[in-house]
């Protein structure tokens, strides 16, 4: 994982290239101004595939604020989802212990 300096140097997560906020603003910009996806790419040091994906990532005209929350929306659906019931969630982990040690004694 390399961690960047400064907020438009890339980020990469297990082969998995992340986009910040300001690097999505550039894209915009660099877009809008009819620069090719190869310039996009150079300048800011990704693949032209990841600026390629990047600008198809909205089915309408790419704009940041909409990528940044389709991307946030994203994030937050990955993962394991939890098993746990609302109940289960809102008690402290060591009163889930007792009550699932209960049930198996029983």
């Amino acid at each position: 994982m390399v961690l960047p300096h400064n907020p438009l140097e890339r980020r990469t997560l297990m082969s998995t290239t992340i986009l910040s906020f300001q690097n999505r603003v550039v894209i915009e910009t660099l877009h809008n101004e009819g620069r090719s996806l190869r310039y996009i790419a150079n300048y800011l040091g990704f693949s032209k595939t990841t600026i390629f994906n990047e600008l198809h990532r909205l089915n309408s005209e790419y704009q940041a604020g909409l990528a940044q929350t389709d991307f946030e929306r994203k994030v937050s659906q990955r993962g394991r989802k939890s098993s746990l019931t609302k109940n289960l969630r809102s008690c402290p982990r060591s009163m889930i212990f007792d009550i699932l040690l209960c049930k198996k004694r029983v």
